[in-house]
């Protein structure tokens, strides 16, 4: 068998401590009751933010470091999917009024927060504030409604179980297109173990999926053409759905994958014996960064396929939401100790480089 080695740093540190510590209580979705709005809150003084499952745990870290400085506005940050029993899609409550379908991913997200709607028991209270988006506005005008703030750098590679059919070498753009598409089908045809590859695939709503696609030169389109239904359906950065089955091959957020590794706050270790794969060259995924003392593992900002991560709001947002998420605001004025731990490269606050904390598109 042509076994896949656990590459350097993959390996789980013992002992990671966290050196960070937030007061204040963390309006997030995994504490307390899934899906419920913080309580003895107004609609009009939640900040409800939505949408990528790639930084989630690092939006609600962010929530819960806000709320603790914050006498009257209070951030309350809602997972792609329940946190304690996995389900996609069911009814949450983002604010007092407010009930609408949990959004599973940065693509749901986006669609969520444009339908405008309104709390039931405060006319002027949206119910969506923010989405955590895991890839840039759409640039065919259908997003012109929103302001999108850089937050920090990820990328998306693909992964395989350890010791699994896959090569140990990376795979090539081409190739990865090819084994998404279905038009290569054996792991013996990139240089792996003969044997079938069996495709997993993240929902169209998140945009993990759309992204990698996207950088491999393909599309929701060609994969359905090409493969019709011979996948399985996974919930995207989740390796433990794999069920260690070793020709399995699925996308995977490098920051998520950081997270996991690094014990950040909130971030179960759902890994499941995964190895972060590697594409077009030796560069690997992930690399090390310090926050006051404590070394994190951190996407590689020189990876083939980073992307920015952003908040989205509306264009018209009230100043109290915007503030959050503009270069002055409370996240790029704490970026390091908000994102590193949650394996985001901070972008810094030079306003002269060609990103930046805080930058509006």
């Amino acid at each position: 068998m042509n076994r896949r080695a656990l590459r350097a740093g993959q390996v789980a540190l013992a002992g990671v401590a966290l050196s960070l510590t937030v007061g204040g209580i963390a309006y997030a979705d995994p504490t307390g009751t899934p899906g419920a709005p913080p309580p003895g809150v107004a609609a009009i003084d939640v900040v409800a933010g939505v949408g990528a499952d790639a930084f989630a745990e690092a939006g609600n870290y962010t929530a819960s470091g806000f709320n603790g400085q914050s006498a009257t506005k209070k951030m309350a940050s809602y997972d792609a999917i329940n946190p304690v029993t996995g389900a996609a899609s069911e009814n949450i409550t983002t604010k007092p009024g407010c009930t609408l379908a949990r959004p599973n991913g940065a693509n749901a997200g986006i669609s969520a927060i444009k339908l405008d709607q309104m709390s039931t028991s405060d006319p002027n209270a949206f119910c969506i504030d923010y989405v955590r988006a895991s890839r840039a506005k759409a640039t065919n005008g259908t997003e012109n409604m929103l302001t999108f703030y850089a937050l920090g750098k990820d990328a998306v590679t693909w992964v395989g179980v350890s010791n699994a059919y896959a090569p140990t070498t990376p795979l090539t753009l081409a190739q990865l297109k090819g084994i998404f598409e279905c038009s290569i089908t054996d792991w013996s045809q990139v240089g792996g173990q003969a044997g079938a590859i069996h495709l997993y695939l993240p929902p169209t709503t998140a945009a993990t999926r759309s992204f990698f696609l996207g950088v491999i030169g393909s599309s929701d389109t060609a994969v359905q053409a090409g493969c019709g239904s011979n996948f399985t359906p996974t919930q995207q950065n989740d390796g433990t759905r794999l069920n260690a089955d070793p020709q399995a091959i699925v996308m995977y957020g490098t920051s998520k994958y950081a997270s996991q590794f690094n014990g950040a706050p909130g971030s179960p270790d759902n890994r499941g014996g995964t190895v972060l794969g590697q594409v077009n060259d030796e560069t690997k995924p992930l690399v090390n960064q310090t926050v006051n003392g404590t070394t994190y593992k951190v996407t590689n900002q020189n990876f083939a396929t980073v992307r920015l991560l952003f908040d989205a709001v509306r264009n018209a947002a009230p100043a109290y939401v915007t503030n959050i998420f503009d270069p002055n605001g409370y996240v790029c004025t704490n970026q390091d100790s908000l994102l590193v731990p949650f394996g985001i490269k901070p972008l810094g606050s030079d306003t002269n480089a060609t990103n930046y904390c805080g930058q509006a598109s």
